[in-house]
Parts: structure tokens; sequence; C-alpha cells
């Protein structure tokens, strides 16, 4: 298998002083002072998480986000 670009979606959540980031498929997540620094630091991650991986683990995990969806759900919250 060869190398390939893979887009993975991330969510990036505002906290006090930055950002945290998670990619949800492989659980990898990071942190950033603002969204540019979030953005290149779990970019870092994933590809240091992949190179720890190997090569059918990759394909398999490539394979999955390309079959991953995202929506919306609605849910009641209450105050305990």
């Amino acid at each position: 298998m060869s190398d390939q670009r893979v887009t993975f979606h991330v969510l990036y959540t505002p906290d006090e002083g930055g950002y945290n980031a998670l990619e949800p498929v492989t659980g990898t997540t990071s942190w950033g002072k603002d969204l540019a620094e979030a953005k290149a630091m779990i970019a870092e991650a994933l590809e240091l998480y992949f190179a720890e991986v190997s090569r059918e683990d990759a394909a398999e995990i490539a394979a999955r986000q390309a079959d991953a969806w995202s929506g919306d759900v609605d849910v009641t919250v209450s105050a305990a």
C-alpha cells in the first residue's frame, strides 16, 4: 500500500485559553492556544499516531474514516 492522504473530521471545542481537538475515529486528541494552532497540533498528533500503527491497521482506519458520517441528535438535558 502506498501513502495516501485521508481527510479526518475533527471536533474543535473552545476552553479557557484555547481549543481542544478530537478526532473520534482514532480517539486522537490535542490542544492549541488558538484554532490555527489546534489544527496544526491535531494534524501532527494524527501523523504521529499513524507512524506507530501497522500499514494494515492504517488502511483499516482510513477505510473506517471513509465510511464515517456525522449528524446531529436532539436530547433533553435536565439538571440533577
